[in-house]
């Protein structure tokens, strides 16, 4: 009964935290009940505490205005000053924000630049009166004869424009003075063909808030969502190599944009700085996302084309709960591949009975072989399940005393798959067809080992993929927040995105893979040789996935004590991890803005 009446009152608090918010924040409260028919009460509460969680990690936020940068130092050492055309299309948008975007580009602090403008035939006066009382020589207007959507206007004023590199901007949006310099920067540099930078957003009051700090190039985050967002530059002349925007995507023709040029570059830098603002207003999806629902099916569009260009016709964009992110999936590239399951036990410990029996649920139609230690006693019912599905069983010989590494090393000594799969036998794999998940990113060409969001009993992660402190240290991504969608001060740990490391609890590769990588070769603790080995696939050019909806629930934590041991005893080889952000204290897990004085920048 104690039981009973703990959780209601937990619910009637989460209840009540989403009644605030909601009264706070109109628009949001319309979301939230558009998203309870869409997706039911759960959903609705996730989406509150994802919220509030986020704010408590961006709390002190300053917008840096980067006071203390010499920008003529920067100016006078540039080799060269390529031209940088800011392309806006407008179409009757308030004049009030329209001017503050126009100004925000013409303060400047780069010398070699120019406005593009390009009316798509606004129907309101104010617009056109605002446009026509521009006299600033850096700014061109133009106005469409006809209405030519936002791809047709943007292709416009890509054409309309003499500069060598091309800044999409909205037009009711900021970008911050300094902006351009640091572009020009990037590309004296190096002369990459896309650009991105760090974002947040503005409100009405021109109060700064949710900044998103995002990650160096990460395909495999790119393919969950349009992460590259603002600012987004490119060349020129590799825009029209591309094809331009495409007007059957309107509403996201730049993340259909930004998959393409994915297909034909890996010369992508990303400026770890705030240099763009998107508005909140209600009709913008950076405030209401439900603004533009034909957006959302436009991008998953966008994505399944651009899998099956890259992957072939059996790759497809499903759907998730949340809206603009994707479910990549991708084709077994291999007809009838064996999958090795390699289950590490510590002695003393019982094997889950649910991971037994999830093997045979979610084997789908690959075969399967499962390893185990002798020495380990089993539940015959689990086992009788697995035999009547045709999953062979192997135990090896391992002595009681084994470390993790041996335990692995032995299972994968006597594993036949050209898959490989190795979890703890304390974990309870949730999701169902986990298997072909797992198995399909691990066989996808480029891809180095994939792991799972860990969590434990009550829904707190325990690892969302690996990641490296400011002092080398190996830290679990995301550990202690809530297993929930929020999008700030960084990526959302329920997204499927790139990582330097996963968690042993649950981590798969090819037998290829595991091989070029040497395996567990070094006696390092668990937690460093996961991430090593890891860190060996980086190092060959291989992408580490991190992949959310793999999910699982670890009930005996203390059965994987190395797992969760004094983070200062493990050390990564690499001094940063570009699938993080240099601006973020990730030293306890959670993703944090740092202060002022801590900033890199």
């Amino acid at each position: 009964m104690d039981v009973v009446i703990t959780a209601l009152i937990h619910g009637i608090g989460k209840i009540n935290k989403a009644m605030k918010i909601a009264i706070k924040d109109p628009v949001y409260a319309v979301r939230l009940i558009k998203g309870i028919r869409r997706h039911g009460i759960k959903w609705a509460l996730d989406k509150s505490k994802g919220r509030l969680f986020a704010e408590s990690l961006t709390r002190g936020y300053s917008y840096d205005e980067e006071e203390h940068l010499d920008t003529d130092a920067m100016l006078k050492g540039l080799a060269r000053k390529p031209i940088i055309s800011v392309v806006m299309p407008v179409y009757n948008v308030e004049t009030r924000w329209l001017d503050e975007a126009v100004r925000s580009v013409l303060s400047s602090t780069y010398d070699n630049y120019e406005v593009i403008i390009v009316d798509d035939c606004s129907t309101d006066n104010r617009v056109t009166k605002y446009l026509g009382s521009l006299s600033d020589s850096r700014v061109k207007v133009a106005r469409n004869v006809e209405n030519l959507g936002i791809s047709g206007t943007s292709n416009r004023g890509v054409e309309e424009a003499s500069g060598e590199y091309i800044v999409m901007m909205d037009n009711d949006d900021l970008i911050h003075r300094n902006a351009l310099l640091h572009i020009a920067a990037a590309i004296v540099e190096s002369e990459p063909d896309v650009i991105y930078s760090d974002e947040d957003k503005t409100d009405q009051d021109g109060i700064r808030k949710a900044p998103f700090y995002k990650p160096d190039w990460s395909p495999d985050l790119l393919r969950s969502q349009m992460y590259i967002g603002h600012i987004f530059a490119f060349r020129k002349e590799f825009f029209i190599e591309t094809g331009g925007f495409r007007e059957e995507f309107d509403g996201a023709q730049d993340y259909d944009l930004a998959l393409r040029m994915s297909e034909l570059t890996s010369r992508i830098c990303h400026i770890q700085r705030v240099l763009y603002s998107w508005r909140e207003l209600p009709s913008s999806t950076a405030m209401n996302p439900d603004s533009k629902p034909y957006a959302h099916t436009a991008g998953l569009k966008a994505l399944d084309g651009h899998l099956k260009r890259v992957f072939g016709q059996g790759a497809f964009a499903d759907e998730t709960d949340q809206w603009y992110v994707y479910d990549a999936r991708y084709p077994i590239i291999l007809e009838n591949p064996l999958v090795s399951l390699i289950i590490n036990q510590n002695p003393g410990c019982e094997i889950a009975i649910d991971l037994l029996a999830g093997i045979a649920d979610s084997k789908g139609k690959l075969e399967c072989e499962v390893i185990l230690p002798k020495n380990l006693s089993i539940d015959s019912k689990a086992l009788e399940a697995l035999k009547s599905s045709k999953v062979e069983i192997k135990q090896v010989d391992i002595a009681a005393e084994s470390s993790w590494i041996e335990r692995m090393r032995s299972g994968a000594g006597a594993a036949k798959g050209e898959i490989l799969i190795f979890v703890d036998g304390s974990a309870n794999v949730t999701t169902k067809g986990w298997i072909t998940r797992l198995a399909e990113k691990a066989l996808r060409p480029g891809t180095g080992f994939v792991g799972a969001l860990i969590e434990d009993e009550k829904g707190v992660i325990l690892s969302a993929g690996l990641t490296i402190d400011r002092n080398g240290g190996v830290v679990e991504l995301f550990k202690g927040a809530p297993t929930v969608h929020f999008g700030t001060p960084f990526t959302s740990p329920i997204v499927t995105r790139n990582v330097m490391g996963v968690s042993s609890i649950l981590m798969a590769a090819s037998r290829e893979t595991f091989d070029k990588s040497s395996g567990f070769s070094e006696v390092l603790g668990r937690l460093e040789t996961s991430l090593r080995i890891c860190e060996k696939c980086y190092d060959s050019g291989l992408f580490n996935i991190y992949d959310p909806f793999v999910k699982v629930v670890v009930k005996q934590v203390e059965c994987c004590v190395e797992e969760y041991m004094d983070q200062t005893r493990s050390k990564a080889s690499k001094l940063s991890d570009p699938y993080t952000n240099r601006n973020l204290l990730i030293d306890a897990g959670l993703p944090r803005i740092t202060i002022q004085q801590d900033k890199f920048l």
